[in-house]
């Protein structure tokens, strides 16, 4: 039966009014959040990760063990192709690389918010804003794949090889396998693989066990791979390592910007286990009837459909 123009004029008003709540709700969230993480990061100097994954590789150039533990500091944990990836930094003075780090972080997740179309109060987004201000090498993952630079992608971090192989790009992780291969000789895979075990414990006992992944909350799994078959491959690609990664940290939530839908990075934005897991359900529920029936929600990918699908 259809309806009429009186219900759906109402329907249309009503869902004008959402838009708009969302369009306050969720920056302000976003300010919120990353107001009080920053409260809790300022007494450290930025850019303190970056100069974690600086110091293995400048420990591995001179003939040094890049995974081993330090007193008082993380664990480097990253595979060997990432201290490639870190060699432009490591050259550099500490202050001016730490500088780099951050700045280059800035201006990269700039670009990608402007890849995908976003409002620019997305760089608020918490995940986000943890990953800059400590200057994880996290944060170059999503606009290198963006950009069409998988390869590249993968030798900062190991996990973005999940998004072109779910997305069946081929010829982006042959390139990628060539790189490994041709890099073996020059990297030190023996070591990486002798201290894995040490490493593994240690990055276990950093995340407190799974991290914020699924695997920390075993009881949300069935919900979590429900919801992944649901979402559909594109989505998936983008949000299968922060749901489903080992030893997940906060900015790893970061991945699924191509994808996210407002609520779900309501979702996203909150640094607790089983959060993840929400997010991609109420991912699902907002591209599945939001987005497709009631037109109410675009999420990023439908923005910047040709981005998304890098």
């Amino acid at each position: 039966m259809s309806r009429s123009p009186a219900s759906l004029a109402i329907s249309a008003a009503s869902d004008e009014r959402f838009r708009r709540a969302l369009s306050v709700i969720v920056p302000a969230w976003f300010v919120t959040v990353s107001v009080i993480r920053l409260s809790v990061l300022l007494p450290t100097t930025p850019g303190y990760d970056g100069m974690l994954y600086r110091d293995a590789t400048l420990r591995w150039l001179s003939g040094g063990d890049p995974w081993a533990p330090i007193p008082g500091q993380a664990v480097f944990g990253a595979p060997p192709p990432t201290l490639l990836a870190m060699l432009p930094f490591a050259i550099l003075p500490e202050t001016i690389a730490r500088i780099a780090l951050v700045g280059l972080g800035i201006v990269a997740s700039l670009w990608m918010i402007r890849k995908l179309r976003l409002p620019l109060w997305w760089i608020a987004f918490p995940p986000l804003v943890d990953g800059l201000y400590i200057a994880n090498p996290h944060v170059f993952v999503v606009p290198l794949l963006i950009a069409g630079a998988a390869p590249l992608a993968v030798f900062v971090k190991a996990y973005a090889g999940v998004v072109p192989l779910i997305l069946g790009q081929w010829r982006a992780l042959l390139v990628t396998a060539a790189l490994v291969v041709v890099t073996i000789p020059i990297l030190p895979w023996g070591l990486f693989l002798q201290r894995w075990p040490e490493v593994s414990a240690a990055l276990q006992a950093q995340s407190g066990g799974g991290g914020l992944s699924v695997l920390a909350t075993p009881i949300l799994v069935p919900v979590a791979l429900l919801a992944a078959v649901f979402i559909g491959r594109r989505r998936l690609a983008w949000w299968a390592v922060p749901v489903f990664w080992p030893f997940t940290q906060w900015y790893y939530a970061s991945m699924a910007l191509p994808v996210v839908t407002p609520l779900a990075a309501i979702a996203l934005a909150s640094p607790v286990q089983g959060a993840t897991t929400v997010a991609i359900v109420l991912a699902v529920v907002e591209s599945r009837w939001l987005v497709r029936e009631r037109g109410l929600l675009r999420p990023a990918a439908d923005l910047g459909t040709e981005a998304a699908s890098v």
